[in-house]
Parts: C-alpha cells; structure tokens; sequence
C-alpha cells in the first residue's frame, strides 16, 4: 500500500476560528477525506487551531505529526504537551530556529495548505504596527516553488 500524502499546515498566528472557517477548513477537510496525514509547528494561531479541528474531529493523533526545532523540543512541558495528546512529536535536531524547522516540514511533507495576509490585508489587520516583511508563512511557499528568499 502507498503512504499517505502529507500536508504541512502553517498559517498566521494572530487569527481567530472565522479566519481558519473560510481559509482552511475546506481544504483541511478535503485533505482528511483524502486519508493524507497532517504536520505543522508547535505554534499559536492556524498551527494550534488546526492540531485541536483535527483532534476534534476524530483525526487518529497518529495522524497527526508536530515538529520542534531542537531549542523547542528541549522545553520539557512544551514537548509533553503534545506527546500527551497523543500526537507524534518530531525533534528537528539540526534546526536552531523556527525556519530550519519549517524547511524541515516542507522536505517531510508532500504539499501545503496554507495562506498568508496580502499587504493590503496586513496594512488593515495591523495598523500603524504594519511593516513591510515576509512572512515565515510566506516562506514557506517559496522553499515548495523552489524560490529562494529574497
């Protein structure tokens, strides 16, 4: 039998459940009705949203694979968090930041499913606290297009 397909989810941090309602839930479900697998990060925002729609929705957690860069994973509570909800816990060793864990991610996995704010849409959202950056979200795409960061 062939492996399932992985999908790496990431996404902002600072959304709410109406956001990943209308950005990632239909291909989320899509993806469960496909029998794919499911890894992201051990973050807030869409990681920790989509972690607890799949749980909920009787995703088997072994299923379900989160990655922690080493520096995150040495955090003892923060990785039984996880292991505790019985979901697999990945130590990306060689990584010391969250880009190295999420290059590791885009490597493990077979596609995305993910979104990230346009400018216009981060101008609104944040205000005078918007600055012009790229996302690690953003990044994320370009590493599965093969586009280096500019």
């Amino acid at each position: 039998p062939t492996a399932p397909r992985v999908a790496f989810v990431s996404g902002p941090l600072d959304v709410d459940s109406t956001y990943f309602t209308i950005h990632y839930q239909p291909n989320i479900d899509t993806a469960v009705a496909s029998g794919h697998s499911f890894i992201m990060g051990p973050v807030a925002g869409i990681d920790t949203i989509t972690l607890h729609y799949l749980l909920a929705h009787n995703i088997a957690p072994s299923c379900i694979t989160v990655y922690m860069a080493h520096f995150e994973y040495l955090d003892t509570p923060w990785r039984t968090h996880y292991l505790d909800l019985g979901v697999n816990v990945r130590d990306v060793v060689d990584a010391s930041t969250t880009g190295e864990r999420d290059a590791a991610m885009t490597r493990d996995s077979d596609y995305d499913i993910l979104r990230y704010r346009t400018k216009e849409e981060a101008k609104r959202f944040y205000g005078e606290r918007w600055w012009p950056r790229v996302s690690n979200t953003e990044m994320n795409e370009r590493r599965r297009r093969g586009v280096m960061r500019m």
